[in-house]
């Protein structure tokens, strides 16, 4: 029987939240012997009031390979001085910075040393539960955000789960037109992806190119950058979704309001990444502008000197930054509970002046962003992303209907489509879709033109794009990153068939 004609039990959303709770708690203190946090942690838990900004540590690839072992465990660390056990990558707040070249193999092996869930698997729905509640806190995957590989397995398939004490060998060929910039990994299993992600299962993930040679950036220091949303409770843990929609502060790198020191007329290259589970931001340095460089991993056709950056979750910024006169300067994200701004680091210019150029000018490595005509496209479609309601709680749709694996949109390999999405709710809902950027025609309060991955979905308005289904076949998603929206069913999978198979 398919899951969407299947009527949901009626269960209380505030007891089966609280029993899930239960459950996954007892997992937390059967791990407490996994002991102290790795380097990973120590090197970014904050010290003292403001520390200074630390970068994750990094691996990098060697002769076209990256190697990487992850673990997938509870960890516990000081969190801005807070001690917390929350779910990690090797047990910090943040995962390793992977920094590979276009046309490199990625080669990651990770193990799930979070403890026992009885999840079997995320397409059998749980009679008392179903597909679209949250669930399965123990069991987890990963997603390379923005890369354009291959959606099955062993590369980017979000739909397989990863039980306790299983291994997962993932490989990644990243195309040698990859666009170079700044793309982000993180956990992805459907009905545990807000909760893993809110605790910090993430990391930046970076692609060098052509951008990366140019004489004037290549010589500007870079920063990366990586804005989190941790939330647990007064026990430092995280195991209730309600405790995802409380507010809190924002965690640059696992740190609480760092300094960036800069000298005057210094040039930083900055990566900057929105890892939140559901903060929509807007970054502004006060009377200081940034030399845009890539949005989404994806360079501009030149650079841009913008006084605000948009950035909903899952976003990501490449940007210049050119050090003005000596003082204190605000890096605000946003506004907070109360209207005062949110404030995520500081930024502090000293020292002796050190005059370096801004580049500005037309930018390479865009090879894979050929813009799409109107006569290209082959077939259109209008979205809706709504919201309904049950005895057993909200659920989020896509054209009227949650998430099932049982009915993906088949595609044909080479189309090329223009969608129309609508959004129906008071709430914004990011659009993210896996494997293939899309080229924005309005909305989204972004220019037309500027290719994403990720855009914002704003309360009762609707976006345009159109985007190409190239190179691989095979079943991938779409879906709100607002991650509790998605959990509770704003998702859609789509699969590319061979051409002609549709006939």
């Amino acid at each position: 029987m398919s899951n969407r004609n299947r009527k949901l039990p009626g269960i209380d959303r505030r007891t089966l939240l609280m029993g899930m709770g239960a459950t996954a708690l007892g997992g937390v203190v059967g791990c407490a012997r996994w002991g102290v946090p790795t380097q990973v942690s120590s090197a970014l838990a904050a010290v003292g009031p403001q520390p200074e900004l630390a970068q994750p540590p990094e691996e990098v690839s060697r002769d076209g390979l990256l190697r990487v072992q992850m673990e997938a465990k509870y960890g516990r660390y000081d969190l801005a001085g807070r001690p917390v056990m929350l779910r990690s990558f090797d047990g910090g707040p943040l995962g390793r910075t992977l920094r590979v070249q276009a046309g490199d193999q990625l080669r990651l092996s990770l193990h799930n040393r979070l403890p026992y869930d009885p999840l079997e698997a995320l397409c059998t729905a749980v009679p008392e539960i179903g597909d679209n509640t949250p669930r399965g806190f123990n069991v987890t995957n990963m997603h390379v955000h923005g890369l354009h590989v291959s959606p099955d397995s062993p590369a980017d398939n979000v739909l397989l789960l990863i039980r306790h004490d299983e291994r997962q060998h993932y490989v990644y060929d990243i195309p040698e037109d990859q666009p170079p910039g700044t793309y982000f990994y993180h956990a992805h299993f459907h009905g545990s992806v807000a909760l893993q992600v809110a605790s910090g299962m993430a990391g930046a993930l970076i692609v060098e190119g052509k951008v990366d040679r140019i004489p004037e950036i290549r010589a500007a220091r870079e920063q990366v950058i990586v804005f989190q949303t941790q939330r647990f409770d007064d026990d430092g843990v995280c195991e209730d979704y309600r405790v995802l929609a409380q507010p809190g502060p924002v965690y640059v790198n696992g740190q609480l309001r760092p300094l960036i020191r800069m000298q005057p007329g210094e040039v930083q290259r900055w990566r900057l990444v929105n890892a939140s589970h559901q903060l929509n931001m807007e970054l502004a340095l006060g009377d200081h502008q940034f030399t845009a460089l890539c949005y989404d991993g994806n360079p501009l056709y030149e650079t841009k000197r913008v006084d605000q950056v948009p950035m909903v979750p899952g976003n990501r910024a490449d940007l210049l930054v050119k050090a003005g006169k000596p003082g204190r300067y605000p890096l605000v994200v946003g506004k907070d509970a109360d209207g005062r701004d949110l404030i995520a680091a500081d930024i502090e210019v000293q020292g002796e002046v050190r005059e370096m150029p801004l580049f500005s000018g037309r930018l390479p490595g865009r090879e894979m962003l050929k813009d799409i005509d109107e006569k290209d496209v082959t077939f259109g479609r209008r979205l809706e992303f709504g919201l309904a309601g049950n005895i057993s709680g909200n659920k989020y749709t896509i054209n009227g209907l949650p998430f099932s694996c049982e009915d993906p949109w088949l595609i044909p390999l080479g189309a090329v489509e223009e969608w129309e999405v609508y959004n129906h709710t008071a709430e914004s809902h990011p659009f993210h879709i896996h494997v293939n950027p899309f080229q924005m025609l309005s909305g989204g309060n972004v220019p037309p033109g500027t290719w994403l991955d990720t855009v914002n979905l704003a309360p009762f308005q609707r976006i345009r794009f159109r985007t190409r289904f190239e190179n691989y076949t095979g079943t991938f998603v779409f879906h709100c990153h607002n991650l509790t929206h998605e959990d509770l069913g704003m998702m859609q999978a789509v699969r590319v068939v061979p051409p002609g198979s549709l006939a």
